[in-house]
């Protein structure tokens, strides 16, 4: 059982399909959970197939930043091409997603190199050393047990296994981890907007 701590309080989850990404040592960035009234696939759905055009500022901070990205890209499509690369998926609950650094690199018409192909390009690059980034985004039964009322959640981790990378992705997350996690939480309202005005 995992005691994340989220917007204020400590929330009680379970093992998930992200856990399996998680080497010793990795360590949690943020967490964001969300009820929806919507059932747990529709709810995933909207979250994942989130157009990028419904949050300008959000392209604006990601253009800032130099990630790669176009207005029609959907949220799960965005996190399976590069730099960032879709690690594993269970349909309908969960999907898994992450990048290696040195992606505070990442500058416009500029990608670092050696990004990985593959999940199993994606282990070896984490057991050769480079940080790591994963990520996800679940869907579980709401608390209140109601079939038709979902917690969608997100969560972001970090893997940094030497000194000098961990200096300067410290350094990187100071800078960007309030603005990440206020994008969280921007795809999340968005997203429960979106799912509860389809039904």
């Amino acid at each position: 059982m995992i005691w994340p701590y989220t917007m204020g309080r400590c929330e009680k989850r379970t093992h998930a399909l992200i856990d399996q990404w998680l080497p010793e040592g990795a360590f949690m960035l943020e967490h964001h959970g969300m009820d929806m009234s919507a059932p747990p696939a529709r709810a995933l759905a909207a979250t994942t197939q989130l157009a990028l055009n419904a949050l300008p500022f959000v392209r604006v901070l990601f253009a800032l930043r130099g990630i790669p990205h176009r207005g029609e890209m959907t949220l799960g499509k965005m996190f399976s091409n590069k730099p960032f690369l879709l690690l594993d998926e269970d349909v309908g609950r969960e999907l898994v997603f992450g990048i290696v650094g040195p992606f505070w690199d990442l500058r416009r018409g500029h990608m670092p190199a050696d990004i990985p192909d593959s999940p199993g390009e994606f282990r070896e690059a984490m057991k050769g050393g480079r940080v790591a980034a994963i990520g996800n985004f679940r869907v579980d039964p709401a608390h209140d047990g109601s079939r038709r009322s979902t917690r969608v959640w997100t969560e972001t981790w970090a893997w940094s296994p030497q000194l000098i990378p961990t200096v300067l992705f410290t350094a990187y997350w100071l800078a960007i981890g309030p603005w990440s996690a206020w994008i969280r939480r921007m795809f999340l309202n968005e997203a429960r907007r979106q799912a509860q005005e389809a039904q």
